[in-house]
Parts: structure tokens; C-alpha cells; sequence
């Protein structure tokens, strides 16, 4: 049997155009804490985090804060910002890592906000790739014409589970705590201009790199981490770029082209070395992980987050496109893209008689003419 590459498969035709992030937000834990002081309560040379992984500090959370509080918060600043009430949501669509309690996040979420009893709840999993999944299900939701507005939450607190008594510092000492919100809507013929449409995705699994990374609990509460750092980087990295070339081709806007890069980051290390490969400006990718650490599935949208409101700052027909990427344990993997709605792309001319290398449409990504400042 014939395997065939991440996604090159037979193009099914979706209703992606139409489905847009309105609006965004992100969280932290409200204790920073600076990796040197890290480094001493999991019992590490102090500078190690700083200067093996290039974390400068985290991002813990205080007393009466948690994943429900961080995602709360979350949620509303996005809904504000989209001038949005509760009573529209038809979804609340919720990832986690670290939440395992019941009732689930986005069942608990749904009765913090206060929203209508016939507005859905929906936990999906991934870990890291929790976003992607996410935002993958709510465009299904919109595309399907089962909902109209949907809220996107992640939130993540790795700082109580991931303490100096239950795992090594080389792996516990990586993780923040925080949160994202976004708030995606049908824009069928009703674009802002300063909306972001949402791409068509792609997901696999290597499973090869499965036992890079293996988390289990143990029977005296300690947690059973099989943690091959080496072998992990360098799959994360080879992966990473094997996804963005895979959005590249798929989307047909060249990352060249691409204003901001929402991927995971396991280090800040991680995503020179990834930049580098990939052959494009470090300043793209948002650094989360250097001053709050690996968040998780927080981690994807708090780089989200930075990149659209770094959009926002832009002129009308300015905007870049963003292009998203992460990675799951196991080795699970996804990608998309989102496009401006300012005219900056177009469905390319020859796309029908000239599909790209992976068989789906393309689009052409078109330079923005800046005004003459003469």
C-alpha cells in the first residue's frame, strides 16, 4: 500500500470562506515568576532554564485562579471585544490539558457566562494541538449552518500538577499557566475588514515519535514521565516544518508572504531553530514561551492572540496572512491558515487547470500596495 504524504488527499470542497475570527484574547497566570527561582524550587543549576531552553520566566497562577477563572476571563474580554452578548453564543467549544475534573471546562464555562440553556458545550482533546481542534470542530459547526457564533477557549494551569515532587525539572520546569478566547462568527457577506477568515486544516499522526513523550499517574500520586528531550526536538522541529510546508502548498500563499505564525512552542530555543529552517524573520512568531512558558494548548492561542492584534495595528490592506501549526503528543500534528478580509488574497487564476503538489485549490496571496508616504 501506497502511503501518502500529510495532506495529500482528495479534496472534498468546504464551506471554510465564510467562517471568520471576529475577535481574540489571552491570559496569564498573575504570578510571574523568573526561571532562575524555577530552577531552584525543582533543584537545577540555577540559569538552566534560561540558558538550555531560553525560558526568562513564567507564568503561574495565584490563589483563586484557575483553568475555569483564566478561561472565564478569557471568554469575556474576547466577547467584549467583539461587542458580543452571551445570550448569542450557540457553542462554547473548550480544550484543556491539565482540567480533568468534572463537570467538564466548557460545561462549568457555560454556567459562568451566563449563557442560554440551548447553547452547546463541547470539550475536545490534543493537548498542545487542543486549538487546532477546536477551531477545526467550529468551523464544521458554523460551516454546517448549526451555529452562527461560537466561543473558542482554551485554558491551561500545568504549575499544580507539574510540581518539583512529582516530576523532574527538565520536563515540569517548561510549563506556564494561561488562557485564550476567540470568537468566531458566519460572515457570509458580511465582512468588518478587520476579520480573519479561516483556512481549510490539516491533521496527521507520526506515530513514530509516540515515545518521545509519555505522561502517566503513578499509585502514589507521582507522575510517570518518559521524556526523551533530544529525540522530541528534533521530530518537533522536523515536523513542525513539514506542516508549514503543507499549509504553504495547500493555502498557496508563501510563508514569505505570512505576517505572524501561530504554532506551538515547546522552548523558545525550539522556534529559532524552527524560524531558521524555515527560512523566515524570528520576529513572526510571538514569544509566549520565553516569558510565560510552554502553555499547553494556551500556548497556540496566545501566539493567535498576539498575531491578530498585531494585525490590528495594521493599515486596511495591509494585513498579512497568519499561518498556524502544532504539534500534540503522540506525535499528533495540524495546520491552517487565516487570510485578512481586505482583498489581500484572491483565488489564483489558473487554480482550476493547475492544482498545487497536494491536489487542493490555491489561493494567491497579493503584496499589499503600502501608501507613498512622499
Amino acid at each position: 500500500m501506497t502511503q501518502r504524504p500529510a495532506g495529500d488527499r482528495e479534496h472534498q470542497p468546504t464551506n471554510t470562506a465564510n467562517v471568520s475570527i471576529i475577535s481574540s484574547a489571552a491570559v496569564t497566570g498573575s504570578r510571574i515568576i523568573l526561571s532562575g527561582e524555577v530552577d531552584r524550587a525543582f533543584g537545577m543549576p540555577v540559569g538552566k532554564l534560561r540558558s538550555r531552553a531560553g525560558i526568562e520566566s513564567l507564568a503561574y497562577v495565584a490563589e483563586g485562579e484557575n483553568e475555569l477563572t483564566l478561561a472565564a476571563t478569557a471568554a469575556q474580554e474576547a466577547l467584549r471585544a467583539a461587542s458580543c452578548e452571551t445570550q448569542a453564543l450557540d457553542w462554547i467549544v473548550a480544550t484543556s490539558e491539565t482540567h480533568h475534573d468534572y463537570p467538564s471546562l466548557s460545561a462549568q464555562l457555560h454556567s459562568r457566562l451566563l449563557v442560554r440553556e440551548n447553547c452547546g458545550a463541547l470539550d475536545v482533546g490534543g493537548a498542545c494541538l487542543g486549538l487546532l481542534n477546536a477551531l477545526a470542530v467550529t468551523q464544521s459547526l458554523i460551516g454546517s449552518g448549526q451555529a452562527q457564533t461560537v466561543a473558542v477557549v482554551t485554558a491551561d494551569v500545568h504549575s499544580r500538577a507539574l510540581t518539583p515532587s512529582r516530576v523532574a525539572g527538565e520536563f515540569g520546569g517548561l510549563f506556564g499557566d494561561g488562557a485564550s478566547a476567540f470568537i468566531l462568527r458566519s460572515t457570509a457577506n458580511n465582512y468588518s475588514g478587520k476579520d480573519y477568515g479561516l483556512g481549510e486544516f490539516l491533521f496527521g499522526c507520526a506515530g513514530q515519535y509516540a515515545a518521545a513523550i509519555q505522561v502517566s499517574e503513578s499509585k502514589d500520586g507521582r507522575l510517570g514521565v518518559k521524556f526523551d528531550g533530544e529525540a522530541l526536538s528534533r521530530a518537533a522541529i522536523t515536523r513542525m516544518e513539514k506542516v508549514i510546508t503543507s499549509v504553504e502548498l495547500r493555502s498557496g500563499i508563501a510563508r514569505g508572504s505570512v505576517g505572524g505564525f501561530a504554532t506551538h512552542q515547546p522552548n523558545p530555543r525550539l522556534v529559532a531553530l524552527l524560524a531558521k529552517q524555515c527560512g523566515v524573520s524570528l520576529s513572526t512568531f510571538p514569544p509566549i514561551a520565553r516569558v510565560s512558558g510552554n502553555l499547553g494548548s494556551s500556548t497556540c492561542g496566545g501566539a493567535l492572540h498576539e498575531a491578530l492584534r498585531s494585525a490590528s495595528r495594521q493599515p486596511r490592506g495591509a494585513r498579512r496572512p497568519i499561518f498556524l501549526a502544532s504539534l500534540g503528543p503522540g506525535l499528533l500534528f495540524g495546520g491552517s491558515w487565516l487570510i485578512p478580509h481586505d482583498g489581500a488574497v484572491r483565488p489564483a487564476a489558473s487554480s482550476r487547470s493547475k492544482p498545487n503538489p497536494l491536489g487542493h485549490p490555491a489561493a494567491r496571496y497579493c503584496e499589499p500596495k503600502l501608501p507613498n508616504k512622499n
